[in-house]
């Protein structure tokens, strides 16, 4: 079965903007371009597994590498799991902190436990680019920058950068300028 845009918004009570967004950063797969665009059961499923690790207090980008990984029927058996318990209020904003992040002081609180997380099954991907370059994890809280070379040529940048890719790029810049020479660089 397949939907348009505004059937899935309203089949998983996430907004059209909310959906355009979650294809850009990588948490769902492209449906195609146009008015045209269908989406599927999967696509539906993994806005619904979105949705209840968010609950959860997971960045977009830890829900993207936990997802990346994944196929449809996957996506669709952990969302066939009961949901976790909630955990109970914290005492303190420190025990709070301490059970977002995972600490151990506060994951058996009030004697409840904390759901296992989802399989890593993102680690060493492929699809996690920089994870792999020289060992640095992705910024989470990571923006894109966009560089034109020419009208049809542009450069799709991740920042921020260290200082050792930031002279790379400007080597690469000089290199495109050099290139293109003519054309608006």
């Amino acid at each position: 079965m397949t939907f348009d845009l505004g059937d899935l918004c309203g089949r998983s009570g996430v907004t059209a903007r909310t959906v355009r967004y979650y294809v850009q950063q990588g948490l769902l797969p492209s449906p195609g371009l146009g008015a045209g665009a269908r989406y599927t059961e999967g696509h539906l499923a993994r806005l619904r597994l979105i949705r209840r690790l968010q609950s959860e207090h997971l960045p977009l980008a830890e829900i993207r590498r936990r997802l990346e990984a994944l196929d449809d029927d996957v996506v669709r058996g952990l969302l066939k799991a009961p949901p976790p318990r909630k955990a109970p209020v914290a005492s303190s904003a420190v025990d709070y902190v301490r059970r977002v992040l995972g600490g151990n002081a506060a994951s058996s609180v009030g004697g409840a436990r904390r759901p296992p997380p989802l399989p890593n099954l993102a680690a060493g991907s492929a699809g996690a680019v920089g994870s792999a370059r020289a060992g640095r994890p992705v910024a989470e809280r990571a923006q894109w920058e966009r560089i034109a070379l020419t009208a049809d040529v542009e450069l799709h940048v991740r920042r921020p950068l260290s200082r050792e890719d930031n002279r790379r790029l400007e080597k690469l810049l000089a290199k495109a300028h050099e290139l293109f020479r003519g054309e608006e660089v």
